[in-house]
């Protein structure tokens, strides 16, 4: 099965629950962790990649959201 776009009802059936945990930081360098498990496959973990850029959207202007593709460290 080929799908073409993730739609709110095939999302509704793909995903079993989601956390949602406690921001940390203030102003720009908030981050929060968002995990997502899955229906029949649980959280999937993401392979340990030398680099990976992290991926930025520009949600609205003057908003941008950017997702961290490694963990930040202190």
């Amino acid at each position: 099965m080929r799908m073409d776009r993730l739609t709110a009802p095939l999302l509704r059936e793909l995903i079993d629950h989601i956390n949602v945990f406690e921001t940390e930081g203030k102003g720009k360098n908030r981050t929060q962790r968002i995990v997502i498990y899955f229906r029949l496959v649980g959280y999937v973990e993401i392979p340990e990649v030398s680099h990976r850029p992290n991926i930025v959207a520009d949600t609205r202007k003057g908003v941008a959201v950017e997702y961290l593709t490694e963990p930040k460290t202190a």
